[in-house]
């Protein structure tokens, strides 16, 4: 009975011309950012990312008027690897943070050490409440 009550009330949400809304997803505004080099980053952001290193992670840095933006991509077997940004910009209710782990290409000369790929990216900090996606 309850599931014949589930299906009914999605096949009236997908019939009836209204449909499901996804929060705080549509952009607002982009926002700009700098890339910032291991040298450059304050010293506990760096032992935070090196405690996380070996796993896939996303976090967040707040350091006076600055946000600082990380995302690993965890251990990798080789070396080679880049990272793209594809996004950075303002929600509803939150900042989305897109970057992708690029290669390394089929063929090419690695080194064949562990690698731990990560990007560290800085923005203004915001007075709204956001989270971080």
């Amino acid at each position: 009975m309850l599931l014949a009550a589930i299906f009914l009330c999605l096949v009236s949400v997908c019939i009836g011309g209204c449909g499901l809304k996804k929060t705080g997803a549509e952009k607002l505004r982009d926002l700009d950012y700098t890339v910032v080099g291991e040298q450059e980053l304050p010293e506990e952001l760096k032992a935070e990312i090196e405690s996380r290193k070996a796993g896939d992670f996303k976090m967040t840095y707040l350091l006076d008027d600055a946000l600082y933006i990380v995302r690993g991509f965890g251990m990798q077997e080789t070396g080679g690897y880049s990272i793209q940004m594809q996004a950075l910009y303002l929600a509803e209710n939150a900042i989305y943070f897109e970057a992708d782990l690029i290669g390394p290409e089929n063929g090419a000369e690695v080194e064949k050490s562990v690698s731990y790929p990560y990007i560290v990216i800085k923005t203004e900090r915001l007075t709204e409440n956001v989270v971080f996606e």
